[in-house]
């Protein structure tokens, strides 16, 4: 329950801040023709683009307390830096006003610079975007991450891609019926009448089954799916239409189940209700 509390707690500080660089920002480096395409922003502070061919990822972290100052990060697609020249670690400046996006060495000399194209991915629509899951082994060969990518009719490269390491590996492939049934792209998240994107992260067994999700609700200012912080936390998730709120339930001891009612303030999720029962109160045995 802290656990829980002190998410939904950095959800509402999150409202507070802009952020730097949005998802369906688009960056064009001239000397090569190559574009990336921001796929996602995690807290406020983890970017991740890609080239449009899916090939290449970029990585950014924000600098804590630095508006629009990140560092070149590694990830598991680029054992070497995608930016010809730059290490991981080295400065980079995002600069809306002059429309670029900046790298730099360690002495703050320029080193690479990119062009920002806004808006091309918010022409799209809801409407627009189909998903496809796959998954990758780990160093073990067990199936530890879930890709999700999604796609629309006027291309055929993704146009989003979303990567979780699942909560417990699988030691087989799911089948593509299975596969299938890890993406729920029809449920109204936070009850705007538009359909949004649950993507299911795994489940824990230990004890009491625990299943997990991210969420994703589509922003229709932006034309795109904007993360829910927090989400792929909450244990159990139950969307309920007609109350417009979100239960979770949780064992949180040996005989107790604990189910927290939460609902939309504000943009974010709270917590309006906590209910907690023994194992023979609910039925168990």
């Amino acid at each position: 329950m802290r656990k829980l509390l002190t998410i939904l707690a950095l959800c509402c500080c999150l409202q507070l801040y802009s952020q730097s660089i949005s998802v369906g920002d688009r960056f064009l480096d001239r000397e090569t023709g190559v574009t990336y395409t921001v796929r996602e922003v995690r807290m406020e502070k983890y970017v991740f683009m890609t080239d449009d061919t899916a090939d290449n990822l970029l990585s950014l972290t924000k600098v804590d307390g630095r508006e629009c100052e990140y560092t070149l990060e590694p990830s598991a697609q680029a054992d070497d830096p995608p930016i010809a020249g730059a290490e991981f670690g080295w400065p980079v400046k995002y600069c809306p006003e002059k429309g670029t996006l900046e790298f730099y060495t360690p002495q703050g000399r320029l080193l690479y610079t990119m062009e920002t194209i806004h808006g091309q991915q918010g022409t799209l629509g809801r409407e627009d975007y189909r998903f496809k899951v796959s998954f990758a082994n780990d160093s073990e060969g067990y199936i530890g991450r879930i890709i999700v990518r999604g796609y629309t009719p006027q291309s055929d490269s993704p146009v989003t891609e979303y990567e979780y390491e699942l909560v417990e590996r699988l030691a087989e492939l799911p089948s593509e019926e299975e596969a299938a049934n890890y993406v729920d792209d029809k449920t109204d998240i936070n009850f705007d009448g538009i359909p949004d994107l649950m993507i299911f992260i795994g489940r824990n067994c230990v004890g009491r089954v625990s299943e997990y999700y991210a969420g994703y609700v589509w922003d229709d200012e932006d034309k795109c799916f904007a993360m829910v912080p927090g989400f792929d936390e909450i244990s159990n998730p139950v969307v309920h239409a007609d109350t417009k709120t979100i239960t979770s339930t949780a064992r949180t001891n040996a005989v107790e189940i604990t189910t927290w009612t939460l609902a939309w303030e504000g943009g974010h999720l709270e917590i309006i209700d906590e209910t907690t029962n023994t194992f023979g109160d609910i039925g168990d045995e």
